[in-house]
This record gives structure tokens, sequence and C-alpha cells, in this order.
């Protein structure tokens, strides 16, 4: 079949098209990925931590606080676990506030992340909290609180220190001028938001066994 020339240059322009659209979007994806990986706090309205967030905040709308960058995280909680001791908890970095979008109530979540030694007492850690199980990870929660404890083996000069040391979440739940749900699924939610969140923090430091790679597996373990 004979194609005269204004319909070869036709017919390279549109592939040449088709391929920079290829191009661009991969380049997007890509750019997707890395910022959300760079980014601790943010949350899109159709997230998993978007909606969980509503949920246990029992609010239809919630701000944001960035306390510190995932960058500034990553550096401090490095530097923490070179320096840690042994049988000593490191110091809590506070990271992240959602706080319901609501002038007649306060709910507020507030995200921390430290190193705890791997000798760290099972349980109870919270008076009346539930004890879990999340993919492997270990934690407790109740209405105001919910900490995990997840291995997360560092590469390289950091990999002997974190063999010693959890990576620790703690999350902080303040509710005034109302009652929260204070339910076996509410308590689930706070422990999954808490694994999720915790994801973003495990994948930014590198830890290779990628300890919260799938989806949380929430599962409440019989009280001792």
């Amino acid at each position: 079949m004979h194609t005269s020339g204004p319909d070869v240059l036709k017919t390279l322009g549109r592939s040449t098209a088709a391929l920079l659209c290829v191009l661009t979007l991969a380049s997007c994806n890509l750019g997707d990925a890395d910022e959300k990986a760079a980014d601790l706090c943010g949350t899109t309205s159709s997230s998993e931590e978007a909606v969980l967030l509503r949920e246990v905040l029992e609010t239809e709308g919630f701000t944001t606080k960035v306390r510190k960058s995932m960058g500034e995280l990553v550096k401090k909680l490095e530097r923490d676990l070179r320096s840690m001791r042994p049988e000593k908890q490191t110091y809590y970095h506070l990271t992240c506030t959602f706080q319901a979008d609501t002038d007649t109530r306060l709910a507020q979540a507030n995200f921390s992340f430290a190193w705890a030694p791997r000798t760290s007492p099972q349980q109870p850690w919270f008076t009346g909290d539930v004890s879990y199980d999340v993919n492997g990870a270990r934690g407790v929660a109740d209405y105001t609180k919910a900490r995990l404890l997840v291995q997360c083996d560092m590469p390289g000069e950091l990999a002997e220190q974190s063999q010693k040391a959890y990576l620790s979440a703690d999350v902080y739940y303040s509710f005034m001028d109302f009652e929260p749900d204070t339910g076996q699924a509410a308590t689930d939610r706070k422990m999954a938001l808490a694994a999720l969140m915790t994801r973003r923090v495990t994948e930014a430091l590198g830890c290779e066994n990628k300890p919260l790679e799938k989806p949380p597996v929430v599962k409440p373990l019989p009280t001792p």
C-alpha cells in the first residue's frame, strides 16, 4: 500500500504523539509514586487513610498539620538508631496532626515515631487495651491510643543496629465535647490506620524486609 508524503507525516505525527503520551503517563505515574513516598501526612479524599481518619474522628472532613516532613523524620530516625542505647527507647518524633473540620467539638489524631528495643514488654502497654497482630507486627489500641511495633531491617551500616530495635508508631487521639465510639470495630480501625501510616515510614526508611507491604490484616488477640 502506497502512502503519500503528507500521509506519512500524519502517521508519524500520530505515532510520536502516542509515544509521548505513554512516556508522559509513565513519567506522571513515577512522579506520583515518588511524591507519595515523600509525603508523610498527605491524603486524598478517597485514600484508605482518609476514609479511616473520617471514621475514627467521626467527621465528614479534617484538616492536616505537618509537624515534620518525611525527609526530616527519616534523618532523625536514622540518627536515633545509630545512637540508640540498649534497653532504652528513643525520642518520639511528632509528625502529623489530623483534626476534625468542625467548630462544635474536638477530634484529633497525632502520629509519632521512634525506635523501641526488641526487649520491650509484650503486654499490656495500656490499661484496658486490645492486643493485635497486624501482618506479623504487634500492636495495642484503645479508644484514645494505638501503638504498633514493626521489625524494620535497615540496609547498610544500620543493618546490625536495626536488628536490636522495633520501629514504634504511636498514635494519640483527643476527643472533647462528645463521646467517641469505643466499640471493637472502632478500635480495629485505629489499628489499621496506624499500620497504613507506618507503612509510609517503612517505605521511606527502606526496610528491606518490607514489613507492611501488604494490605493490613488486623487480628485482635485473646486477652492473656
